[in-house]
């Protein structure tokens, strides 16, 4: 093991949005043997906070499902790759004519955008651009994600309505299951997954020699490109139906205890 993936929420992070004490000691002692830390997530660069207690471990940063590959120490973006803005604004008006009440949203490299029914949540940041033109959004900076919200159907239900309809277009995942239905929108091939094998080709490391830890379908293409993918026990139901190993949950710290395991096997 020369390197380790990891998602943030729902398994680097505990529930509360905080990473455990055993979370970093287990970064920080990788780090001590060389072994380099990538955090994968769907968060935008704007919201790595969590990952302070960290940074001395100099990890790395895949932000936006693979589309941002972000500089912790400088905070700059290093590559990006953005989504295609025909498709996009097809697929947008698409899923209008199907699902009347979906909002939408733009990430771009720095900052975001909304229209007036995507809902912001209590910890969301004020945002840069509102409007009702899904044009403008796409193109007011440089969208390297879009977002699609709706009140009436939950998580699975938006999904089947909408991938469909991105199919070929954009890749259509989600980082969340819940009753507002939420799902993140990339550019074809744009995935943790294709934005990890160039950081492993920079380090010179083989995919063999990477571990990664998941609990969502956002994390699927990077577990199965580890040597050895773990999903978190409070993973969705496809992931642990298909990655033989378990890593425990994310409220017992189970990243933590799977990775000092096998550091201490790697250093034996």
């Amino acid at each position: 093991m020369r390197m380790v993936a990891t998602d943030m929420d729902g398994t680097f992070l505990a529930s509360d949005g905080t990473a455990p004490a055993l979370n970093v000691e287990a970064v920080l002692r990788a780090a001590e043997l060389d072994v380099t830390t990538v955090f994968a997530t769907g968060r935008p660069c704007r919201w790595l906070q969590p990952l302070d207690p960290v940074r001395a471990a100099h990890p790395l940063a895949i932000t936006s499902n693979g589309a941002v590959i972000f500089d912790l120490e400088t905070a700059t973006v290093r590559e990006f790759f953005p989504v295609p803005i025909a498709d996009a604004i097809g697929v947008a008006v698409a899923v209008k004519a199907v699902v009347p009440d979906a909002g939408f949203a733009v990430e771009y490299t720095q900052g975001w955008g909304r229209d007036s029914t995507y809902q912001i949540r209590g910890d969301m940041v004020v945002q840069d651009v509102l409007t009702e033109d899904i044009d403008e959004l796409l193109t007011a900076r440089v969208a390297v994600k879009l977002l699609i919200m709706s009140q009436s159907l939950p998580t699975l239900d938006l999904y089947a309505a909408v991938e469909p309809l991105a199919r070929g277009r954009l890749d259509v995942t989600y980082s969340w299951v819940m009753p507002t239905g939420l799902l993140e929108l990339s550019a074809p091939g744009v995935s943790k997954a294709s934005a990890l094998k160039i950081l492993l080709d920079e380090a010179g490391v083989a995919a063999a020699e990477l571990v990664a830890f998941g609990d969502m379908p956002n994390d699927v293409e990077m577990l199965r490109l580890a040597g050895r993918g773990f999903a978190m026990t409070n993973a969705q139901p496809e992931l642990l139906a298909e990655f033989e190993h378990t890593a425990g949950t994310n409220d017992d710290a189970g990243f933590a205890r799977t990775l000092l395991t096998l550091l201490d096997a790697n250093d034996s």
